[in-house]
């Protein structure tokens, strides 16, 4: 998650854009300043004269140097407003930022009624200053000031700034307030969302690391999921499904459903990869999807075609294919007749690795029906074999009836079924 390394810069020499306010006696600046009449003493009106017409000239030499004079003659909450707002013009005209965070600060602790129109926008960029230096509970209270005032930054389309949210975020999250960073950074894609923009990647990575390092593994998900909805690359899809794979310690039938989801989004990357998973679907009686994968990456390229490991794993499938497929009639029929659903369930995943998903999902309803069999596990494979024939709205039903630990795999599928959806409209 990034700040624009413009945005502090840019934004108080465009943002503030004030010229040194004049304290000529009784005089009425705009509206606001109609409501605000300064306390100003006659020695502070002469020590800020030749300050002004040095800091008017552009002279800022000479206005620095006179600084002083008008720091010491300042006592009264508004002329100390007044030697903030100086500071600030005059760090301008200098490209002294440290000069204008000290105008910043000053005009904000001045105690001066005259701050108050401009409260938020003050703390605004002292927010920014602090975020800067790494003073992050700083930044939080600054920050979370200028949001209570009402403040929204603009950027140059006069769209809300996002880095307004995104610097709170990342203060919280740096001073391991995580929940709180959590809900800042969903106000600012809520923003992104409704300024017509889509929120960057980095967003929603930065919030699924923190979620991790956490150890928050249900918020790591969560929003793995949103950069995967916001940004479907099979990179992405990669990514998100390792971590939430890391996270997790599943049972085989479980990540044997991890794993083709990740084939199923092209997430699928390297031998490893390949053969992990033709290891699993052999191992667990499904030497026909064993070998589609085996033959799917060499097609693909993803691994060398030479390497003996995977070449032996998939000739060990395949020399089981057919007296596997030669005895899926008879399962069949011992499906439709068992008391449970076991021989059912079992038919079914091995159609569904030969790539019959129609076929698995009649099965897998029929597993469902007979009962006596995990039925998470039923809906979940039930929802994988009607999204591969195109029945995203049945297959999204089964995965809505999936709970426990397949829960949130389900929620994976989901999105993938959506997505699916939406590129076939």
């Amino acid at each position: 998650m990034k700040v624009s390394k413009l945005a502090l810069g840019l934004a108080l020499a465009a943002g503030f854009g004030m010229a040194a306010p004049s304290i000529a006696k009784d005089k009425k600046e705009n509206t606001e300043a109609a409501k605000f009449s300064p306390e100003l003493s006659k020695g502070f009106r002469n020590a800020v004269q030749p300050f002004q017409k040095a800091l008017s000239a552009k002279d800022y030499a000479t206005a620095q140097s006179l600084l002083p004079a008008v720091e010491a003659a300042a006592s009264a909450p508004d002329e100390k407003y007044y030697v903030g707002q100086f500071k600030i013009a005059l760090g301008q005209g200098l490209q002294n930022q440290e000069l204008m965070k000290a105008g910043v600060i000053e005009a904000l602790n001045s105690g001066s009624q005259g701050v108050e129109p401009d409260r938020g926008k003050f703390s605004w960029y002292a927010g920014q200053f602090a975020f800067q230096s790494k003073d992050y509970p700083t930044a939080i209270q600054y920050l979370t000031a200028a949001k209570t005032a009402g403040y929204q930054p603009k950027d140059a389309s006069g769209q809300p700034d996002s880095n307004f949210q995104i610097m709170l975020a990342e203060s919280y999250f740096q001073t391991k307030q995580v929940p709180q960073g959590m809900a800042v950074l969903e106000e600012a894609i809520k923003s992104e969302e409704a300024a017509g923009r889509k929120a960057p990647q980095s967003w929603y990575g930065r919030a699924a690391s923190i979620a991790y390092q956490s150890k928050n593994m249900a918020e790591a998900a969560k929003w793995t999921r949103a950069q995967v909805a916001a940004y479907p690359t099979p990179e992405n899809w990669r990514s998100a499904l390792v971590i939430f794979g890391d996270s997790n310690h599943f049972d085989d039938q479980t990540q044997l459903d991890l794993l083709r989801l990740k084939r199923f989004a092209g997430a699928l990357a390297g031998e490893r990869d390949y053969y992990e998973y033709a290891v699993l679907a052999d191992k667990v009686g499904l030497p026909g999807e064993a070998k589609a994968v085996v033959d799917e990456g060499r097609a693909k390229g993803a691994f060398d075609a030479s390497s003996k490991a995977i070449n032996e794993i998939g000739a060990a499938a395949g020399a089981k294919v057919t007296a596997d497929k030669a005895s899926l009639a008879g399962s069949e029929k011992s499906a439709a007749s068992a008391a449970n659903g076991r021989v059912a369930l079992g038919t079914a995943d091995a159609y569904f690795g030969y790539g019959d998903y129609a076929k698995a999902a009649q099965l897998y309803q029929l597993a469902l029906q007979k009962g006596g069999i995990d039925a998470n596990v039923a809906n979940l494979r039930l929802g994988e074999a009607l999204a591969k024939t195109g029945q995203m709205a049945q297959a999204k039903e089964a995965f809505a009836k999936v709970t426990g630990p397949r829960a949130e795999l389900a929620q994976f599928w989901s999105l993938w079924a959506d997505q699916k959806a939406g590129a076939a409209a």
